[in-house]
């Protein structure tokens, strides 16, 4: 036994001596002189990329994983500084503004490519606009209340690893907290408050807060419900499933063109990140090309019950204006009296009824009357407005003095076909005669 314990002695010391002359190979394969050289060569690489062709970039930044996320534009110089421009509620919030209200802010500050385990992008110097997601302070709420009294702050980075470039795109990961994160090259040329001022308006053009809920459509045909787009932090189910039990969070970031999802989600199958507005206010997906963001059937979101239909005027052709010029006069004939606004809504009040109210005033007066229409949804994209013969006692009254206001509402009554400029966002709908589309009237929230 003594014999054996002494051969396996001597073969642990050998196995040991082999063990450290192998670490020690590695060691110096990758601290040697070639290791230091690339990277080295990285560093070089990655800072001639970021000032390269004027040196704009637009960075989709996360501070953490339960906020939205916020757009900057970052300008590197050669000479050490950068640029950095935003528009958010918290940027807001340091120039001493209310904190729900969005704020364009831009500061020059300074950066540098650093080595580490490999290249990272320090932005070195305190900015105010920018460093604030990393400051280490109470966060208010927007809402000014459930304030985060952890000391914690946003807990957002300041430097990035820079991972991989690929087709004027920068691939990022924050240096402490590890969130991956997009830069995408910008014309040098773009102004950045325009830009930001553009990237701010696109949050009401997707996700109005008058529209209770968007649609996220698959190419099965099964469709998502998503609800507080405003937020930024959605939520979704799957239409037919129980909301309360199924919900799922993800927070997104509003993009110059389109918005993005945090991370990658898999909806029955289907990996969705990106969306990309088209031209009739639609998000379509770019990861597959076929998943498309749309709110409800536009004749399902004008009878919304809840909502009060009112008439541009401005917007208005054929008989509907012939019609509307002929009100007007017979207005004026009728004791000097004035056309100042068309709605259409629902009554839940007392007759339960949809209805066509006329806004008419003389001197301080306002008249309103009132004629009672059924709502028929023909289609996903027609509607009629038909006429039953009933009205208030105002409007009993004006039919008789101003027949022509009684004609536009029998007009409203054929098969209109409905457009709006955003699908999304359909606070604005165009209702034309389908058998002569020059016969139209606009209509807004």
């Amino acid at each position: 036994m003594k014999k054996f314990l002494n051969i396996s002695l001597l073969s642990l010391v050998a196995l040991s001596a082999l063990t450290l002359g192998s670490c020690k190979n590695e060691v110096d394969e990758i601290f040697d002189d070639d290791a230091v050289a690339r990277l080295e060569k990285a560093q070089k690489e990655y800072y001639d990329i970021l000032t390269d062709k004027g040196g704009k970039w637009q960075l989709e930044y996360y501070a953490n994983s339960n906020e939205p996320g916020y757009i900057y534009l970052m300008t590197f110089k050669k000479d050490g500084s950068v640029t950095i421009a935003g528009k958010n509620e918290w940027i807001g919030r340091a120039m001493g503004e209310s904190l729900s209200i969005s704020t364009f802010g831009s500061e020059t500050s300074l950066w540098d490519v650093i080595t580490d385990n490999g290249p990272v992008l320090s932005l070195n110097s305190y900015n105010k606009f920018f460093h604030l997601f990393a400051n280490p302070e109470d966060i208010p709420s927007l809402s000014d209340e459930d304030p985060d009294e952890t000391g914690y702050g946003h807990e957002g980075d300041y430097e990035f690893d820079l991972m991989k470039y690929s087709g004027d795109t920068l691939y990022v990961t924050g240096k402490k907290y590890g969130l991956d994160m997009i830069m995408t090259r910008v014309d040098a040329g773009v102004n950045d408050e325009t830009y930001m001022n553009e990237v701010d308006s696109m949050k009401t053009l997707f996700f109005n807060a008058r529209i209770p809920q968007v649609y996220i459509n698959l190419p099965n045909g099964i469709r998502w419900i998503v609800k507080d787009g405003a937020s930024s932090i959605l939520k979704m189910f799957r239409e037919g499933d129980d909301e309360i039990s199924t919900s799922e969070y993800h927070n997104i970031i509003i993009t110059h063109d389109g918005l993005s999802f945090m991370n990658p989600i898999t909806l029955d199958g289907y990996v969705i990140k990106n969306f990309i507005r088209q031209a009739d206010g639609s998000l379509l997906c770019r990861d597959d090309n076929e998943t498309t963001m749309t709110a409800d059937l536009l004749s399902n979101v004008f009878a919304i019950k809840t909502f009060a239909w009112k008439a541009d005027t401005t917007q208005i052709g054929g008989t509907f204006f012939d019609k509307m010029r002929a009100i007007k006069s017979e207005l004026n004939d009728y004791e000097k009296r004035t056309l100042i606004g068309i709605q259409i809504s629902f009554d839940a009040k007392t007759t339960q009824k949809y209805q066509v109210t006329f806004s008419c005033k003389k001197g301080k007066n306002t008249f309103n009357p009132t004629f009672y229409v059924d709502l028929e949804q023909v289609g996903g994209e027609q509607i009629k407005l038909k006429y039953t013969g009933e009205a208030d006692a105002a409007g009993v009254i004006y039919a008789e003095k101003c027949p022509s206001m009684k004609t536009f509402v029998e007009l409203l009554g054929g098969t209109l076909n409905m457009t709006s400029p955003s699908l999304l966002a359909p606070v604005e709908m165009k209702l034309s005669d389908s058998g002569n589309t020059a016969n139209y009237t606009y209509w807004k929230l």
